[in-house]
This record gives structure tokens, sequence and C-alpha cells, in this order.
């Protein structure tokens, strides 16, 4: 039963939910007289059990909805580390493998599991000539723009680098200049992947192609990943910020960014956010343009004529690029979801207005629309699983839970405006963006084409065939 199920059967919240659904759920009987003291008589202090000092700080989760508990923790320091965690906790034990960097992503409590915590695995190296980044599996997009920023490059980099790169990397990452440069993952140049029989794997477009196809798309499913290489952009600014509009005119104002987003070049990504707050309810119009403010406030200007109560549209230095989005960076409890828009025509525009507008009562947070289009629609030079790429929008929603009583309510919420959306949904989504609680195997094969899909499954039978990577957006 997928924790969405659970909610709708029972009202149960996170902390009373299990490891997805899978072979062999839960710790496993351990093979070849492998114990769990065998894990640290190989990795000594880094290994964790429930009663050590740490454990309850490694095990924690950015999303405080997310309650775990672990069989053992492994706070990684090197890819042998990793290996050797694999190798014992799931060629040995039997134990489900789960990799946590920063826990923004995790949907499936590790309940029962080995986790694998990253966070020191933080490195990062730049190479100005090539404009690369080797980045380790613990890094959050924070930690490569301190050493690419100053370089004058960018990683693609979405609304907030605090997230881990990894994790935002392989489930296709939407950045901020997306409809310019693509989706992250088409900016991936090689990985390197523990499988699940422990091998440290080098994966590029000519070396084990079909896992560095896969894991472009499908994660932590097939490894656990220690370091990968991805091109920078050659931006040192960019022209940013954002358009507010009180909630009277927030109807015209998104009526208006539709239309303008027909428009616009590829050097312009955009996202129209409903904004409600306990005290107030906006309309947040955030723009990033690739190229001189002058022709950036060129291809503006239909928006600012509108009249905005406030305009922080100028030229930013990419190391201050969180300051556009403004994401929260404290752990908090909440939920999101998320889909696919296809083309908005008038009628289209007023069912996501009706919808999402501030005539109606949903609970506090944010709805973004993202222009998707330019070089989102494109395939890749080297192909890989993140497919869906004809729609024109995607749809997130992203809610707190102030208390754990309601979680259900919001879950319900969010459930109402993806029923209500259906005629303008597409059906699919972005990895990335698979919401907290869409853990059954129909709700992950949204993210994937049918093609894909077929593809995943014989490359998961292959590497993974027990499904021990299966804490997570699980392909089964």
């Amino acid at each position: 039963m997928s924790r969405r199920s659970a909610l709708k059967a029972v009202g149960m919240g996170a902390a009373a939910l299990a490891v997805g659904a899978g072979p062999a759920a839960g710790p496993a009987t351990a093979t070849g007289g492998t114990t769990p003291d065998d894990l640290r008589t190989a990795l000594g202090g880094k290994v964790l059990f429930p009663g050590d000092a740490d454990y309850d700080a490694e095990r924690a989760a950015f999303n405080t909805l997310i309650q775990q508990s672990p069989n053992a923790i492994v706070v990684a320091e090197t890819p042998q580390d990793v290996a050797t965690a694999v190798r014992i906790g799931a060629g040995g034990l039997g134990w489900p493998i789960a990799v946590q960097a920063t826990g923004h992503g995790i949907c499936v409590p590790a309940d029962g599991a080995l986790l694998i915590n990253m966070r020191k695995m933080n490195g990062v190296s730049v190479d100005t000539a090539a404009r690369t980044a080797r980045i380790s599996g613990g890094a959050k997009w924070a930690d490569v723009l301190a050493v690419a920023a100053p370089a004058g490059l960018l990683p693609p980099v979405g609304s907030t680098s605090d997230v881990g790169a990894t994790g935002y990397a392989t489930g296709g990452g939407v950045p901020v200049l997306g409809r310019t440069y693509g989706f992250a993952s088409d900016r991936v140049r090689s990985i390197d992947l523990v499988t699940p029989d422990g091998r440290l794997r080098h994966l590029t477009p000519a070396r084990e192609r079909d896992l560095f196809w896969a894991v472009r798309g499908g994660g932590s499913n097939f490894g656990a990943v220690t370091a990968f290489e991805i091109d920078l952009l050659p931006n040192a600014t960019v022209y940013g910020g954002g358009l507010v509009f009180p909630a009277a005119a927030a109807a015209q104002a998104f009526k208006a960014y539709v239309a303008w987003t027909a428009t616009v070049s590829e050097r312009m990504t955009s996202v129209a956010s409903f904004i409600r707050q306990p005290t107030s309810q906006v309309l947040r119009i955030e723009t990033v343009y690739v190229g001189s403010a002058t022709d950036g406030a060129a291809e503006l200007a239909p928006l600012r004529a509108l009249h905005p109560v406030a305009d922080t549209v100028t030229d930013v230095p990419v190391a201050q690029l969180d300051g556009i989005f403004n994401v929260p960076a404290r752990p908090s409890a909440g939920l999101v979801e998320g889909g696919l828009i296809g083309a908005l025509d008038p009628a289209g525009t007023d069912l996501v207005l009706d919808t999402l507008g501030f005539g109606n009562t949903l609970p506090s947070g944010v709805a973004e629309v993202r222009q998707l289009g330019g070089a989102f629609a494109r395939p890749p030079a080297v192909p890989s699983a993140i497919g869906n790429r004809d729609a024109d929008f995607l749809l997130f929603l992203s809610n707190p839970v102030p208390q754990p009583s309601q979680e259900q309510a919001v879950a319900q919420a969010q459930r109402g405006v993806l029923d209500a959306l259906a005629p303008v949904l597409t059906g699919g989504t972005v990895p990335t963006f698979l919401g907290t609680l869409d853990t059954t195997v129909e709700e992950v094969r949204a993210a994937y084409t049918d093609s894909d899909w077929c593809r995943l499954l014989r490359l998961k039978h292959v590497y993974d065939p027990a499904n021990l990577f299966r804490v997570n957006h699980n392909i089964r």
C-alpha cells in the first residue's frame, strides 16, 4: 500500500509507514553468516545503530513528516565506504539500501533498511577550461556554486541551491535557465555508481551505456551515486527577479502571463506562483533571462505594463541566485505534488485560475505554474530516461503540514487540485517532481514514457533483481 493509499484509507501518518513494497520488505535473514557487527568491523565509527549518540541526527530528513528508523546508518566519507556498506548491507544482510544526502527528496522512510548518509562526501572540483564540475554524491548545489561562481560559471541549478545535486540531476532537474539549456540530466557527462552487488562502476555515454541511460532519470533505483561530472553554464550574471501582483489583480496578471509565455524567447525561463500565507495572498511571477538587462527588459515589458506592486528584476550575480526565489532552507513538514500541463488555451487558463486562484479556499502554500518548452522540449545529445518533453508547463504544489493530524487534509486538498485540473494535465510528470506520496507503481510510472518504463524495468531486473534499492520512488 502506498503512503497516499494509507492516508486515504485510515489517515495514517508518515511515521507509521514502512519501506516501500518490494521483495523481502523489511530486514531479511543474513546470508553466509554475515551479522550487523560486520558493518562496524569494516567501517568502525562510521556505522551508527539505534541508541548510538548521533543516530537520530543522521537519520533526520529535511521533510520532518518523514520519521525513519533504519537498522543502521553508515556516514560515508569515501566511495569505498559506500561500496563496503552496500556489499555487507545488501549482499550479506539482505537489507534494503537507502541513500540520503540532504534528505529533501525522501518519500519513503528507511525503516528496516541500511541508510547510507553521504553528507560528508560533499567535495567539488571545477575545470574552468572545460567548463565542467566533478561533484561528490553528498554535495549541495550551494557547494558547487561556491566553487563555480567565482569562475563566472553556473551549474544547472533549480530554484534553491540547498538541495542535493545528485538526486536533483539524476531525477531530471528543472533548472532556472532550463528553457535555454534543458534539464540538468542532459548536462551530465559521467557518473560513478555503486551497484547492488557492491561494485563501483564508472558510467559514460560509451561505457556502461545502459546504466548511464537509466540513472539519468531512474536515480537511486540502480545504486548509490558517489560522484558525477556535469557541464557548467557560461553565465556570471543573469537578469532575474520577481513581479508581485495582489490577489485582486492575480487573474488579469495570470492570463497575461500565459499569453506572454507564447511570445518570449528561449532565453527566458519563468514561473507564476500563487502564494497563500495566513496574512496575504499574492501572485508572484519570477523570471530568469540569459542575456543583457536591456534585452531582458524588452521581453519583460508586457508584464511590467500591468503595474506590479513590487518589481525586483535586475542583474543578479549567479552566486546570489537563491535570492530570486527565496525558497526556505530550514527543515519543515510538508507535502508536494506535481504534474505536467499541455498547451493552455483560454478555457484551460480559466480552469487553472478557477482551481488555483484566490477565489478558492486552499491550504497555505505555493501553487506554481512553470513554463517549459524551449530546450526542455528537445531530446538530449545523449539519450536518458527523462521523457515527457512535450508539455508546455509544469504544475508544482507545495503545502506545509503544521501538525501531523493535518496531513490527510492537505493530501486530499492536493489531490482535489489534480483532479480538477485533469482536463489540462497530460498525465505525466518529471521524476524530480514526483509527489511526496507518489509511491505506487502507477504513480511512479507517470514520470516516464511507456517505452522508457519498459526499458527501466528490464534494466532493474538485470542490475537489482531483489529490488534492494527500493527506498525511493521505486521502479519495480
